[in-house]
């Protein structure tokens, strides 16, 4: 299993070496709705629930690791049961209770960074998902079959910034290169003709 080196590691058990291996083709991002560090995301996971996912990012942040991302974690639902044993990594991130505030400069840097990483660890290819199980790199509400049915997480500032900033970011960041903008191809036109220089007139002399 692989562990991400810029984050601090809290491994859950038993999930950590009782869940199965994936073979990791995705990363999705998500908001906890709720106000959290990453110490407290662990607590939350270890004490009241067996869903979790592979990361939890802080305001501030910081970021822990709390399975291996070739093992199996259970926040995406079916993106994590497919029957190739492909799945997806998951990062869940403090945010309001309602999940509707932007990530903050350093969340979206961490997100970077991490997305960086898991294409160099695991080859992630640097594009945006197509379909549910697409590799790639998506957003938790993209497709109903990675969660129960469909979700509103992350919210609308969030899911804005990963299309403008956070992916964006990632490719350029991966690549070297700032990723090209989409801008339409200019339109030939037709040259402007210099205009006419008038001969001037020439005058006779008269009663010379």
């Amino acid at each position: 299993m692989a562990w991400y080196p810029g984050a601090e590691r809290m491994e859950l058990q038993p999930e950590s070496d009782a869940q199965p291996a994936i073979i990791p083709t995705q990363l999705l991002m998500h908001s906890i709705a709720a106000p959290w560090t990453p110490q407290r995301i662990f607590e939350y996971w270890r004490d009241s629930t067996n869903l979790e996912s592979h990361f939890g990012l802080g305001f501030d942040g910081a970021m822990g690791q709390y399975v291996g991302t070739q093992t199996r974690a259970d926040a995406n639902m079916y993106a994590n049961r497919r029957p190739d044993g492909t799945g997806a990594i998951s990062c869940e991130s403090a945010s309001n209770l309602q999940h509707t505030d932007p990530w903050t400069p350093e969340q979206v840097e961490a997100l970077i960074r991490l997305g960086v990483w898991v294409h160099q660890q695991h080859g992630i290819p640097l594009r945006i998902c197509r379909t549910w199980d697409d590799p790639g790199y998506g957003v938790h509400r993209m497709f109903p079959q990675w969660s129960d049915g469909g979700t509103a997480c992350p919210g609308d500032l969030r899911t804005a910034q990963f299309h403008d900033v956070v992916f964006p970011g990632i490719v350029a960041r991966a690549s070297g290169a700032p990723p090209q903008p989409n801008v339409p191809p200019v339109q030939p036109t037709t040259p402007t003709p210099a205009p006419r220089r008038r001969r001037p007139r020439a005058y006779l002399a008269i009663g010379a």
